[in-house]
């Protein structure tokens, strides 16, 4: 007989005499150590490097800092173990070791390999209340545990731990399901947190009757997002990289880059159609594509379409026109994948820097640990060479400048496309180059393709 999967039980522990090893010192370490405090004896950090709160609680003399890799000696006399280091391999050692001398350990990236968790707190009246769902649904431990705070209290703010988050987003429907997956990212690694989306309409959302390099460019759809940032009625915003604005505000840096969708731009034909009916003209209001479709479909028209991705194949659909390109990573995330017609390779149609990764920002000097695993690595590596590409060539608004990188081991390739207003010349290039020199990279590559332009020009 199949035994039931049973439940954690809520074993409240003094640990006030315990010395707790916490092996690793990002910013998962840092959540774990700050949410043991107000009731651990001795803490002790090992970790080659430490993330800044770490070495400030160790300034403080409220934990104990070692600046070294874990050993298993450390293990011995541990009561209890968090291993949050950044390699699966120790961390999976770590958990091992700790089961054969018998001592409990919660492996931060592993909810399987966890003999305790750490639950939602409350704290009212001097009475210490835990909530947890065995690592399950976040989002129903924190529904809980609000609804037992205001019986409490009548207050779901009143008494309570959690910290809040407010993601501001474009209202549209690719907006919003772009902050549902920063918001169900955030809920599922930080069970204390609260978060909630603030949707807005943006001016670039407003003006549909003009192409953006009429109106402003792409400072329209994030001018909205910014102004609640300043006013701190968001925390953070959320934004198709592709449609930020090349320079940022200081103030507002970016804070994390995701895991790239699919970066390639795709045809989509109307429904019922196999093939694209010529008489119509392609639906595109970017010039990027339009200069490299003419060159695949060189004697067909292209008509400028604006509105979000609903919007537009509504106006397909409905017979405006024979196609339209979209970016295959907004179908992908409303569900759409089965209107892609053909998918045209980034040879073929360079992308808009940063298309298919989302960007997170926020607040300078603001807390963003909760985003600490959210950040992917390849693609903050390949954004910041296509953002130094377009931002070297100032075609930040309007400019038909174009850039994909790929991340290739230690290496960046990166394709750019420079265009001059002058002349209405372009060129396309590549450049290899090492992931640490990503920037570097993108300026070289811009510098390269305009000074082959110039001399093309002097002939």
């Amino acid at each position: 007989m199949k035994s039931k999967e049973k439940k954690m039980f809520p074993l409240f522990v003094d640990l006030s005499g315990k010395k707790i090893l916490v092996a690793g010192a990002g910013k998962i370490a840092a959540r774990r150590v700050k949410t043991l405090l107000p009731f651990a004896g001795e803490i002790l950090v090992e970790a080659p490097e430490a993330a800044e709160e770490i070495l400030e609680l160790a300034r403080k003399g409220e934990i104990l800092y070692r600046k070294k890799p874990y050993a298993r000696e450390d293990l011995y006399d541990a009561d209890m173990v968090i291993a949050a280091t950044d390699s699966k391999e120790v961390n999976e050692d770590i958990y091992s070791a700790c089961k054969c001398l018998g001592i409990q350990v919660n492996v931060a990236s592993d909810q399987k390999k966890c003999d305790f968790h750490f639950p939602g707190i409350l704290e009212y009246d001097g009475v210490v209340m835990g909530f947890n769902g065995g690592g399950r649904d976040h989002k129903k431990v924190r529904q809980v545990r609000e609804k037992v705070q205001e019986a409490l209290t009548g207050d779901k703010g009143e008494v309570s731990s959690m910290r809040k988050v407010v993601i501001g987003s474009r209202e549209s429907r690719l907006a919003v399901i772009q902050s549902e997956m920063v918001k169900d990212y955030i809920e599922k690694q930080n069970p204390d947190i609260q978060v909630e989306i603030l949707t807005m309409k943006t001016t670039g959302d407003k003006i549909l009757d003009r192409t953006l390099d009429k109106v402003g460019g792409k400072g329209l759809f994030v001018k909205e997002l910014d102004k609640a940032l300043l006013d701190k009625k968001s925390d953070i915003s959320v934004h198709s990289l592709k449609d930020m604005p090349m320079e940022v505000p200081r103030e507002l840096p970016l804070a994390a880059y995701s895991k790239r969708e699919d970066p390639r731009d795709a045809l989509v034909l109307p429904k019922g159609r196999e093939t694209m009916d010529k008489t119509k003209p392609i639906g595109c209001s970017s010039l990027r594509r339009i200069l490299q479709l003419k060159e695949i479909f060189p004697d067909m028209e292209f008509k400028s379409v604006r509105g979000n991705v609903i919007t537009r194949l509504k106006k397909l659909d409905d017979g405006e026109y024979g196609a339209l390109v979209l970016a295959a990573a907004g179908l992908k995330r409303l569900g759409l994948q089965e209107r892609i017609s053909r998918y045209f390779t980034v040879q073929e149609i360079i992308p808009a820097a940063g298309q298919g990764i989302l960007a997170v920002q926020g607040r300078a000097g603001e807390d963003f640990s909760y985003l600490a695993d959210f950040e992917d690595p390849e693609a903050a590596w390949a954004a910041r060479a296509e953002r130094a590409f377009v931002r070297y060539l100032d075609g930040g608004c309007s400019s038909p400048v174009a850039a994909h990188g790929q991340v290739q081991g230690e290496e960046l390739y990166l394709l750019g496309l420079y265009y001059e207003e002058e002349t209405g010349n372009y060129k396309k290039g590549s450049k290899k180059g090492s992931v640490s020199m990503a920037e570097e990279l993108g300026i070289s590559l811009a510098r390269e393709l305009r000074e082959a332009c110039r001399k093309e020009n002097q002939q």
